[in-house]
C-alpha cells in the first residue's frame, strides 16, 4: 500500500510539473515577447491559473478515478488514492518551500 502511495504521488507530481512547463510554453507562444505580455502576464487572473492550473487537473483525475474504484468496491485503491490527493496537495501547495530548502 505505502508502495502504491509513493508511486501514485511521484507519478502525479511529475505530471504536474510536465503540465507546469507546458503552460510556460503556450502562454510564451501565445503572447510572445514585450511589453503587452509583460501586462498580461501580470493579471490576476493569469497568475492564477499558471499556478493552480496543474494541481486542479491532477487532482480532477485523481477523484474521477477515485469514485470510479468507489463504484466498483475497491476500497484499498480508494484509501490509496485519498492519501495520495492529500500528500500531492500538501506538496504543491509547499513546492516553493521546498525548493528553497533544496536549493
Amino acid at each position: 500500500m505505502i508502495k502504491n502511495i509513493l508511486i501514485n504521488t511521484f507519478l502525479f507530481s511529475a505530471i504536474a510539473v510536465t503540465i507546469s512547463i507546458i503552460q510556460v510554453f503556450v502562454f510564451w507562444f501565445i503572447y510572445g515577447e514585450g511589453a503587452e505580455s509583460g501586462r498580461i502576464a501580470d493579471l490576476w487572473y493569469v497568475n492564477l491559473i499558471l499556478e493552480y492550473s496543474p494541481l486542479v487537473i491532477v487532482l480532477s483525475f485523481l477523484t474521477f478515478r477515485t469514485l470510479k474504484l468507489y463504484k466498483i468496491k475497491e476500497s484499498d485503491k480508494v484509501k490509496i488514492n485519498l492519501i495520495t490527493m492529500l500528500i500531492f496537495v500538501i506538496l504543491y501547495l509547499l513546492r516553493y518551500q521546498i525548493i528553497n530548502l533544496i536549493g
